[in-house]
């Protein structure tokens, strides 16, 4: 998945702090260039104000 559409739907759920971690150490700037490769804890529940790791390559 690209990662400025999972953005999209994170925003959409109400989560408001997202970190992108790449896994080349890049800093990830511009989200439509990087697609995702995995997310911190999926499937759990959480409140949205808790930061959602994002892992991202290019």
């Amino acid at each position: 998945m690209n990662a400025e559409a999972l953005d999209d739907d994170l925003k959409a759920l109400g989560f408001t702090k997202v970190v992108y971690n790449s896994d080349t150490g890049k800093t990830v700037l511009l989200l439509s260039n990087w697609t995702v490769t995995g997310i911190d804890n999926p499937g759990t529940t959480q409140s949205t104000d808790r930061a959602v790791v994002v892992h991202v390559t290019k």
